[in-house]
């Protein structure tokens, strides 16, 4: 493909396509796959969308949060050699918890407007059925923190919940809400353009098993509480999002280099942040992130059209979406992580896909991407379409 001639260091960074793999339950659809068959999935889509020749990539940098057993001995750069890739191509894979690929897609932006290279590859996985969760901690946070109870995830959401008064009725309804909106998009058509279908040894795989067309208000109030067992108890299965399988990817490159190859441009990096918060209320971390990402911006909220903000917990997510004042109709459009599924490292990049595809579907110009991260952290990016 033609390079373009543009200086160092004076580079736009865009995203010229993105797409995701369905999101499978724990033991789901994707319990006989490898992590590294959902990746490879991802990027021979992304390779057969755009006619972007490997050899052109710069870089491939993979978000991965539990990197253990399968998942370990940098994951990314096995993808590549599994699937066929140019050996000259590199591979490096990193770890922000459940902002990992989020932060992929951020780094690879800072990379080309650094004039570091023209194309990266910028994608998450997660195998949840495959990997179990650790729940080490060193010594001195467990002295810190309660035994490192209170870092749990589901303990935190809790926190929020009780900290910020966030009732159980109003997380059980913002779990609807999820469910509801996926089972929409799903039925419209709407992950069409995102969601690339994954041979299994069982049969194809096409649509995310997590929305669930049984669920409802009586339903959800019926579930206990698992992390607190006190009458102020809320954090539930049902506002809680699921383990999952999943990979998601995009295709950043240089503006002019999308330019000079006829590309089409999904959206454009204007800005990104990354804050760290008290660790025991982790999910409230998005509000700061934000904040962070829109002065960078030298924008507002009500200049936003689209918000994709990970629904770890309902609890924290109401927290966020009240604090920064995002209206209700800009916000997951197509359901979140309570109904689609949390494959950790796969979330960062999957919230970004399903933004810039919903942003490019409605003709909207700014979309927001933003996520609490495991002990304590948020991350968020301002997209432009343009």
């Amino acid at each position: 493909m033609s390079h373009s001639s543009t200086p160092r260091h004076s580079e736009r960074a865009v995203v010229v396509d993105a797409v995701r793999t369905p999101q499978a339950k724990k033991g789901g659809g994707f319990a006989d796959l490898y992590p590294e068959d959902l990746t490879i999935a991802v990027l021979d889509a992304l390779v057969s969308r755009t006619d972007i020749d490997p050899e052109d990539w710069a870089d491939f940098r993979l978000g991965c949060a539990n990197q253990e057993n399968e998942q370990g001995r940098n994951l990314a750069r096995q993808v590549l050699l599994a699937g066929g890739f140019p050996e000259t191509v590199p591979g490096a894979t990193l770890t922000r918890l459940c902002g990992s690929s989020l932060t992929t897609i951020n780094d690879a932006a800072r990379a080309v407007e650094a004039g570091d290279g023209e194309v990266y590859v910028a994608a998450g996985v997660e195998h949840m059925s495959r990997i179990p969760f650790s729940d080490w901690l060193h010594p001195a946070l467990e002295a810190r923190y309660d035994g490192g109870r209170s870092l749990s995830m589901g303990v935190t959401a809790e926190t929020v919940a009780r900290r910020y008064g966030i009732s159980r009725a109003d997380q059980d309804e913002f779990a609807l809400r999820s469910h509801q909106r996926a089972l929409d998009a799903r039925e419209a058509g709407r992950f069409k353009a995102e969601i690339v279908p994954v041979e299994t040894p069982n049969g194809v795989v096409e649509h995310d098993e997590g929305p669930r067309e049984d669920t409802s208000l009586d339903v959800l109030g019926s579930l206990p509480t698992v992390f607190a067992d006190d009458d102020e108890a809320s954090v539930t299965p049902g506002n809680a999002s699921p383990l999952t399988d999943g990979a998601a990817g995009a295709l950043v490159t240089a503006e002019s280099y999308a330019e000079a190859n006829d590309l089409p441009i999904l959206g454009r990096v204007v800005s990104r942040a990354v804050v760290g918060v008290d660790p025991e209320e982790m999910g409230i971390a998005p509000v700061a992130a934000t904040r962070s990402a829109l002065d960078k911006a030298d924008l507002t909220m009500d200049d936003i059209d689209l918000v994709e903000l990970n629904e770890a917990f309902a609890s924290q997510s109401l927290y966020c979406a009240r604090e920064l004042g995002i209206p209700d109709e800009r916000l997951n459009v197509n359901g979140g992580a309570i109904a689609l599924g949390h494959p950790l490292g796969c979330s960062g990049a999957r919230i970004a896909t399903t933004l810039l595809h919903e942003l490019d579907r409605r003709d909207g110009q700014y979309g927001l991407a933003t996520m609490c991260v495991g002990f304590g952290q948020g991350v968020a990016t301002v997209f432009e379409r343009p």
